[in-house]
């Protein structure tokens, strides 16, 4: 309940215990015939009315009293005007209650509303960076990933046509001297053959020569 909730239950009690007073003073005067002190009369009670002189005994008639009639009407009004007025005042409390009780039980509802929604919507955000940030991880591991595997197949690659440019080479290499020895050597060989096969020659014919001369001498 409000603050000013509150002070309007407050005003509204004391109001009704003011009235409940006035009424049971009134009652009172009425029915029992209490004295009112001077000060007060006109204002708690009703002014000082016209009292006619008691009946004498030649007065009395048997049957009700005319005065105890009227006493017991008029307490009967006043109780019957405390009590409407007691009955008005519990209802329009009960309505005031009632009121203000649907109002707090509204604006708590609204509240708790209001709550759940700020959560659910936190939450919900929450929920969205956090699988956010998860895609943007495992994008960025993929890329990264795919990115080095790019690199070391490129890296080795290379590394692997180096090494085969370098084995050609090498083989080129060691076949270009295989051949060119090979070359030299025949080439020495035949030109040793073609050496000896001239020194024989001249060989030949230098003894071919000796023996001619040989068969001319006398």
């Amino acid at each position: 309940m409000t603050q000013q909730s509150r002070i309007f239950a407050h005003r509204k009690a004391w109001l009704g215990a003011g009235i409940a007073a006035a009424a049971a003073v009134v009652v009172a005067q009425v029915a029992f015939d209490f004295p009112v002190a001077k000060d007060v009369i006109g204002t708690v009670a009703p002014a000082e009315r016209y009292r006619a002189a008691p009946n004498g005994s030649e007065d009395v008639k048997l049957g009700v009293p005319a005065g105890s009639t009227a006493n017991s009407t008029a307490t009967n009004e006043a109780s019957r005007s405390v009590a409407e007025k007691s009955a008005e005042l519990t209802a329009q409390q009960k309505a005031d209650l009632t009121a203000q009780q649907r109002a707090d039980l509204t604006a708590q509802q609204k509240a708790d509303l209001t709550a759940q929604k700020t959560a659910d919507l936190t939450a919900q955000k929450t929920a969205d960076l956090t699988a956010q940030k998860t895609v943007d991880l495992t994008a960025q591991k993929t890329a990264d990933l795919t990115a080095q595997k790019t690199a070391d197949l490129t890296a080795q690659q290379r590394a692997d046509l180096t090494a085969q440019k370098k084995a050609d080479l090498t083989a080129q290499k060691t076949a270009d001297l295989t051949a060119q020895k090979t070359a030299d050597l025949n080439a020495q060989k035949a030109a040793d053959m073609a050496m000896q096969r001239s020194e024989a020659a001249r060989a030949q014919t230098q003894r071919s020569m000796e023996m001619s001369t040989n068969r001319s001498a006398p």
